[in-house]
């Protein structure tokens, strides 16, 4: 999905053969380039070549005139050993069930002349489906050509063809592409040949001195773009989804949402009668309360429909009809959505499809109009005056509509609105985070202490953990947590097991862990003893990110509340109160506070952290990052204890313990304190 954007996979869904998905080998033939696609004349090579590779040449040509073709064509050099062991396979990706790919030229130049020319039996074509992990089958081949006797020095030539276009989208025209990658390139160009009867917009997206010539001559019209000496455009980590760090250009024969509404509306009618099973569900719904039917409703889609998404026919955007989906008791999210519509409206609720980007959420009105702006819908209805956006593919969410997590995707598409125009998700505030609360009890400065961890979920954070909960064992979970500890604390044992309790209603789920830790007390200098006390859970969001002078936008864990409490209850009554203090760091991204605060025998480190925006715009980023670097400066407190060995309560106390150990020949380790 990152990959321009070719990321938008609701256009990227596929019309499927089913012979293609027994794994038939799909045919991959060699031919002469189309007449309409013109040649490019390559700049002369510079005398300083960059490495690994040195590209000359990216070139797209696009076709609508008989049918989407289009035409890639690519020259580099390899001008070191890291560049052979990274360019000498051509990997092309496509769909056969609706795409015919065709290779035009691969050749090798070494020293002005062909060393290699492609040949049939040198491509090899392997199933390309890499998203079974999720859940999802595309149908998609990969065809390589595993390119031999490669040098330094050596220039690749190669171009194909992909011929064909999902029948489901209809005739209207969409296309993305990009007009820089993360390599700069001699020669960059793109080229669209359209019917000079085809009305299409275009807009350029992340560089907008881009010059877009638009020609017509003999019935044809031409879009074309030409950049020379592209420069490489630089990924940093850490960006927002909806951010292209590459510019592009969208062109769209839509001219209005209230279009696009009216395509995908046709694929979301249920044509067909309800099963007497879905019937007789209905009907138990229908006995209920309607707000308790409803959430039974939904949790019963979210829950006991399993996420699988087979895009291998018409189901690319055309969900299955309800009562398929009910009996086999799998769907993707357009199948989900579709069931969910229709148990809503058996209980006179108005539900409906909501086209969504769960990259570029609210970002999708800067698009022109066209349905490869989406890549999920999602459930949008209405209760008692409250609009509810609700994802059937989210497992385990709170139980209770109050409580339920409404996913924030910016802005959508409500497909039986009659409306032109996008809608904003609007989602009320809710909690979403974590409240951990700890205390330590130390009995003397060298025993074990005992740590007790109190953490309660809340929002999304609830549900993540459920899913994991339902995912794995409790004893994975509770070894998973036993290693974390470990790296701070290397002799960490477990007090007591792993409790939790979920109130799923209200989408709290309470963790209690308790452990014996050896090692808490590190020797200082003169027999002091020296402690520290960390809010890790918070401490690793208040920490600078890996690309600091940035030009990018930096993303932010949103939305999100941390809070975390340590306590330590001493041995005796050692005043820490002079070093107490209350810190705030905020701008109008994070707010993050710290204090330390002492009373008697308890000394406490609270640390909060608050997520208030998804992003920080490049020009803040600067400002942003200063604030954080002041805020990880109080991310733990640390502590001594002077003199520990001669201080005469800890001495009474060894001395008592010493006592109890040679009349009963047990060894205390505080357990019993």
């Amino acid at each position: 999905m990152k990959q321009l954007y070719m990321l938008f996979a609701i256009v990227l869904m596929v019309w499927f053969n089913p012979v293609r998905a027994l794994g038939e080998r799909p045919d991959v033939t060699i031919s002469s380039a189309p007449a309409w696609a013109s040649k490019q004349s390559l700049p002369a090579l510079p005398e300083s070549l960059r490495k690994p590779l040195h590209y000359r040449l990216v070139d797209r040509q696009v076709s609508d005139a008989a049918g989407v073709t289009a035409v890639s064509h690519n020259r580099f050099v390899f001008t070191d050993a890291a560049g052979v062991q990274e360019g000498s396979t051509v990997r092309v990706r496509f769909n056969p069930a609706y795409q015919q790919l065709v290779f035009h030229n691969v050749t090798v130049w070494r020293d002005g002349k062909a060393v290699y020319q492609l040949a049939a039996q040198d491509i090899k074509v392997i199933n390309a489906e890499e998203d079974q992990k999720n859940n999802m089958y595309l149908g998609l081949f990969d065809a390589l050509i595993l390119l031999q006797d490669i040098r330094v020095g050596d220039e690749l030539d190669y171009s194909y063809s992909l011929s064909g276009s999902n029948p489901v989208l209809g005739e209207r025209f969409s296309y993305f592409d990009n007009l820089g990658w993360g390599v700069a390139v001699d020669l960059l160009s793109f080229k669209l040949t359209l019917p000079d009867d085809k009305q299409v917009a275009h807009k350029v997206f992340g560089n907008l001195n881009t010059q877009v010539q638009h020609q017509q001559s003999e019935g044809t019209q031409t879009y074309t773009v030409k950049v020379e000496n592209s420069i490489a455009h630089t990924v940093e980590n850490e960006l927002p989804g909806w951010f292209s760090p590459f510019p592009y250009i969208q062109f769209t024969e839509f001219n209005s949402w209230l279009e696009v509404q009216s395509w995908a509306s046709e694929l979301f009618k249920v044509k067909t009668e309800h099963s007497p099973d879905l019937k007789a569900y209905i009907n138990e719904l229908k006995a209920l309360p309607k707000q308790q039917a409803i959430e039974q409703a939904i949790t019963f889609v979210q829950d006991e429909i399993r996420y699988l998404g087979l895009e291998l026919g018409v189901n690319s955007h055309q969900p299955n009809m309800p009562h398929q989906v009910f009996e086999k008791r799998f769907g993707d999210c357009k199948d989900k959505t579709l069931l969910l519509n229709t148990l809503l409206r058996a209980l006179d609720v108005d539900a409906q499809p909501a086209l969504v980007s769960t990259d570029k959420r609210a970002y999708i009105s800067e698009y022109l109009p066209t349905h490869s702006a989406f890549n999920h819908v999602i459930s949008h209805f209405t209760l008692d005056g409250e609009a509810y956006w609700v994802d059937p593919t989210i497992n385990y969410q709170g139980s209770r509509l109050s409580s339920l997590h409404q996913p924030d995707y910016g802005s959508a598409l409500l497909v039986d609105s009659q409306s032109d125009a996008l809608t904003e998700v609007n989602i009320k505030p809710a909690r979403h985070g974590i409240d951990i609360n700890e205390m330590i009890v130390a009995p003397d400065y060298v025993s074990p202490v005992q740590w007790r961890i109190e953490s309660q979920y809340y929002g999304w954070q609830a549900e993540r953990l459920r899913y994991q909960l339902a995912s794995s064992q409790k004893k994975v979970f509770q070894e998973h947590s036993l290693n974390y500890y470990a790296q701070f604390y290397p002799g960490v044992q477990v007090k007591t097991p792993i409790s939790f309790s979920d109130n799923r209603r209200d989408n709290v789920i309470t963790v209690v862990e308790s452990y014996w830790v050896p090692d808490f007390w590190q020797p200082g200098e003169n027999g002091a003893a020296e402690f520290y006390l960390s809010a890790g859970n918070v401490s690793q969001y208040v920490k600078l990110p890996q690309t600091v002078r940035r030009k990018q936008p930096l993303a932010k864990a949103y939305p999100l509340s941390l809070s975390q409490r340590v306590t330590l209850l001493m041995p005796v009554d050692v005043d820490f109160s002079a070093l107490a203090y209350q810190k705030s760091f905020a701008d109008p991204y994070v707010q993050i506070d710290s204090a330390m605060e002492y009373d008697r025998r308890r000394v406490t480190f609270h640390a909060r952290y608050e997520a208030l925006q998804e992003f920080v715009p490049v020009e803040a980023v600067p400002a942003h990052l200063s604030k954080i670097k002041q805020a990880n400066k109080y991310s733990g407190f640390g502590g001594t204890v002077m003199e520990v060995e001669t201080n005469p309560n800890y001495t009474l106390f060894q001395d008592f313990i010493q006592q109890l150990e040679n009349k009963t020949k047990m060894k205390f380790v505080g357990e019993s304190l």
